[in-house]
């Protein structure tokens, strides 16, 4: 199974998932499939990782 992280896009709000394995706790820009917008995951106003 794999274990995926779900955050908000800080511009619009919208939530999306991302693979936590790969991705999660590293410092580089994700992009927001909704509005096109790239942000880092500490500018992010929810993020859900747990099981």
């Amino acid at each position: 199974m794999v274990r995926i992280f779900t955050l908000a896009c800080p511009k619009c709000n919208k939530r999306f998932e991302v693979h936590y394995e790969e991705l999660r706790h590293k410092k580089i820009k994700l992009h927001c499939p909704y509005c096109d917008n790239w942000f880092l995951q500490t500018e992010s106003k929810d993020i859900d990782d747990r099981w």
